[in-house]
């Protein structure tokens, strides 16, 4: 291996060391949140019964934790103001989990209330902190990692209604209980302390909002107030939703069981999701699911038919919410906006459980579970709060060639049969994946045998000069746009024949070209794009690449940046990217800070 190809691999790897690692520190505080809170819940029953007051009171005292936690929602942005939503939130996890032996040794009613209104703003706090790192994370990756953050918060839930049950029932005190839960805390928060950063300086090559967010921040937080009033209402309602239909005590909890295993799978599976069909749609169906889930089990009258119900209405409202707060931390950069969202949606929460008792006194809960129905309907109908168009502050654009900036489908299609026709395979494999590879890598994948240096060199000469090489549409405003600014092309063909095809299409501009020949290996592989970052001075989080191939999607997001989709030569499907447009139309350049690019898109998938 030579110097440059082990600096290229250093670099590759350390590219993916920072995001990896960050990652799973957010995924650490999701965890430790759940868990910390079912620490708390499953002690519920046991301080309820050591004080002795009516249910009336302990609901009361039980509300001072939402009282605290709307109260730590409100100091969010201000911590992440000064210190940045990373650090923000591994302090807030820690105070979180110091403060869980208050409510657990409490002698009173009083100082229950008390102790749980500390404890709760330390979760709230906490709860915005986390999704706007999180949030800020996706899009340095640039590409959906949100829902698998909820689905982890999820799996601390379990462990922590667990683990605080086996405490309970071995007989450990809890005070112990609450020194383990400490120690598992100071243990998951040990993998590294964010550096303390500025949000006043915005991540660049990443969506960016600017001001409170106004209108939008009022939709998302209506939006959301619908959600969690319908995860409210299935968390309280579901398991006697079946007895109301002659489930027997042991049957029973098994429909809310349903709810919650398919609400926490569907979370894990949620990413990919958000990557195919988009936020609209998943938050649509989601809905619709809801309401047709809940729908058949009151249709249905049996414990089967709510059990069946059930499981499908937690498949549908799974990942509504990890998108509503991923849009709310977009909407600003100190968290105003998700926020204003995580409260108003945690009131929703706690509003949907009780709206649904009082009308279940007067109606009976299986007319008043139509409800549900309503909600989910509602929901579905919110869904396009979600279509936006997205802005990206960044300092560099990279754009792949063939596809992108121009169309040469037919004369690379016409340069490829030639070639079989001349050694008597069939075109078909290689026409179905040259899309965003050197011709060496094509006929590595599809005829290895002809594999030869005289075959590579046919295929490139012979698309030298051809006509038929047109600009895909908006590229011409485009680079026209980007005059003056730090762009660059990176693409699978040679540097000979980029320039050729670039002239031909009236699209060169004496711009940085990184070919096919600059590098060791062509995408999928990340090496064209970070090369080109490095000649341009530019971190790679810190620039957008518009590409119109899977391999080239690839390619940007390991190389760390943020990666819009152009769907001129594949479905929008098979492009790996939360951000889709239709051609280059769909991109204007705005204008932006000193050094900085405004790039803004008509997102298909947002």
């Amino acid at each position: 291996m030579t110097p440059d190809e082990r600096r290229t691999q250093i670099a590759m790897a350390e590219d993916r060391l920072v995001p990896s690692l960050r990652q799973r520190v957010i995924t650490g505080w999701f965890v430790l949140n759940g868990f910390v809170v079912a620490s708390w819940v499953a002690h519920i029953p046991r301080v309820s019964a050591a004080l002795g007051v009516p249910p009336g009171t302990l609901g009361l005292a039980l509300l001072c934790m939402a009282a605290g936690s709307v109260l730590g929602m409100v100091v969010a942005p201000w911590a992440i103001r000064r210190t940045g939503a990373g650090r923000a939130a591994w302090m807030a996890a820690l105070t979180f989990a110091l403060l869980l032996p208050l409510p657990l040794s409490v002698g009173s009613v009083f100082t229950l209330a008390a102790s749980l209104l500390l404890f709760g703003a330390a979760h709230g706090l906490l709860d915005v902190a986390m999704n706007k790192a999180a949030a800020d994370h996706e899009q340095t990756l640039g590409r959906p990692v949100m829902a698998g953050f909820h689905g982890w918060f999820s799996v601390g839930m379990v462990a922590g209604v667990g683990a605080g049950s086996a405490a309970l029932l071995i007989g450990i005190p809890p005070l112990v209980h609450a020194a383990i839960v400490i120690v598992l805390a100071v243990g998951v928060l040990s993998t590294g302390l964010p550096a303390k950063s500025s949000p006043h300086k915005p991540a660049t090559g990443q969506p960016q909002a600017v001001g409170w967010g106004g209108r939008r921040v009022a939709a998302l937080a209506g939006v959301a107030f619908i959600s969690l009033f319908l995860e409210g209402a299935m968390a309280d309602w579901s398991g006697l939703l079946a007895v109301a239909f002659e489930a027997g005590p042991a049957a029973a909890p098994l429909a809310y069981c349903a709810f919650t295993a398919c609400w926490a799978l569907g979370r894990f599976v949620g990413d990919r999701l958000t990557r195919r069909i988009g936020d609209v749609f998943i938050v649509r169906a989601g809905g619709i699911l809801t309401a047709i889930g809940v729908g058949l089990g009151l249709v249905g009258g049996t414990p089967i038919w709510v059990m069946a119900g059930c499981a499908l209405t937690g498949l549908g409202i799974a990942n509504v919410v990890p998108l509503l707060f991923r849009a709310a931390a977009r909407t600003t950069s100190d968290g105003r906006g998700l926020a204003i969202v995580t409260g108003v949606g945690y009131a929703g929460f706690l509003v949907g459980p009780p709206l649904v008792g009082f009308a279940a006194n007067a109606v009976g809960l299986p007319r008043a579970m139509w409800l549900v129905v309503v909600g989910g309907l509602a929901l579905a109908m919110g869904a396009a709060v979600l279509r936006r168009r997205m802005t990206f502050n960044c300092r560099a654009v990279l754009l792949d060639m063939d596809g992108t900036l121009v169309d040469s489908s037919e004369v690379v299609d016409a340069v490829w049969k030639e070639w079989a026709a001349s050694v008597g395979v069939d075109p078909a494999p290689v026409l179905a994946v040259h899309d965003g590879r050197r011709p060496a890598e094509t006929l590595a994948m599809t005829y290895p045998h002809l594999t030869t240096p005289e075959a590579i060199a046919w295929v490139e000469q012979a698309q030298v000069g051809r006509v038929g090489v047109k600009p895909i549409p908006g590229a011409v405003e485009l680079v026209d746009a980007l005059a003056g600014r730090l762009w660059a092309v990176v693409t699978s063909a040679s540097r000979s024949l980029a320039e050729d095809r670039l002239k031909v299409a009236g699209l060169w501009r004496g711009v940085p070209l990184i070919g096919a020949d600059d590098v060791i290996a062509g995408k999928p592989s990340p090496e064209g794009y970070l090369l080109a970052a490095r000649m341009l001075g530019v971190p790679p989080q810190e620039c957008v690449v518009i590409e119109d191939a899977p391999a080239g999607v690839t390619a940007g997001i390991r190389a760390g940046m943020t990666v819009v989709g152009v769907a001129t030569t594949h479905p929008a499907s098979a492009l790996d990217t939360p951000h889709v447009i239709p051609d280059l139309s769909a991109v204007t350049v705005l204008s932006g800070p000193a050094g900085a690019i405004r790039l803004g898109i008509a997102n298909w998938r947002r």
